[in-house]
């Protein structure tokens, strides 16, 4: 009877995955989401000056544990997190030798992003909004978007410099929304929608990124499953049946509030 029980369930689950992924695949064809990232703290973090810790951490000498207490057995067994990808470039917010050209900004980005972004992709309609200017937002497109296919619309401060002062209006990129979420680490920048269209991401800052070089697996996978979370609430914006995402929206901060 129970192996029965388990059977059935097993098929229902099937079943039901089956019909989600059908669903989510005829809304991403009959009505997206419009998905709507922003870059800095949130899918990447720049630190200028170049920062000398991963040279620190690097040296022999500063080979030492950041655990609090003496590591298992398992625990030093187990290989390192991978390498954060980053690369240096210019941004000309902060001072940099005109004669020279050297770089003055590393850029890092979040674990999992990369992949987020892609998953994203496939099941509805995906939009870079920040406040930086163009040219730094075009050096970090053309590491993370290098063919131009993953982002539909590229908003920043060139176009539209009321982003810096009154937020970020998705009202530039769609008019329905019912079908718009920007991500986003500031929460002064969902003001525009009255913060019914925004949800708030975990900063992956400079502290985050230096975590992630101490050889913390903690850190990292802390970093992957902020990625996964927002990488699930859009993909249940997509498939809700109401059709509106701000209830989603609304549910996911009740929900961050009473657990914090």
């Amino acid at each position: 009877m129970a192996s029965h029980i388990r059977i059935h369930a097993r098929r229902f689950a099937l079943v039901g995955t089956s019909g989600l992924t059908a669903f989510a695949g005829y809304k991403s064809q009959s009505d997206p989401v419009h998905l709507f990232w922003d870059l800095d703290h949130t899918i990447i973090c720049s630190i200028s000056p170049i920062p000398d810790f991963e040279d620190r951490i690097n040296d022999p000498k500063e080979k030492v544990s950041m655990c609090p207490v003496s590591p298992s057995n398992l625990v030093t067994l187990l290989p390192s997190p991978p390498t954060l990808h980053h690369f240096d470039q210019i941004d000309d917010d902060f001072p940099y030798d005109d004669a020279s050209l050297a770089p003055n900004t590393r850029t890092y980005f979040r674990p999992g992003a990369k992949m987020a972004l892609k998953l994203c992709s496939i099941f509805g309609i995906v939009h870079v909004y920040t406040a930086a200017q163009k040219t730094y937002t075009d050096n970090i497109l053309h590491e993370l978007d290098t063919d131009r296919s993953l982002f539909q619309e590229v908003i920043h401060r060139d176009n539209f410099p009321d982003i810096v002062k009154s937020g970020k209006d998705l009202n530039v990129g769609t008019n329905n929304m019912q079908r718009a979420i920007l991500f986003d680490d500031r929460a002064s920048n969902f003001k525009p929608q009255n913060y019914e269209n925004g949800v708030a991401v975990r900063p992956f800052s400079p502290e985050r990124v230096r975590k992630c070089y101490d050889g913390s697996w903690g850190a990292y996978l802390e970093e992957l499953k902020e990625m996964s979370r927002l990488v699930g609430i859009a993909f249940w914006s997509s498939v809700h049946l109401s059709g509106d995402v701000r209830k989603v929206v609304h549910y996911v901060r009740s929900w961050t509030d009473t657990t914090q």
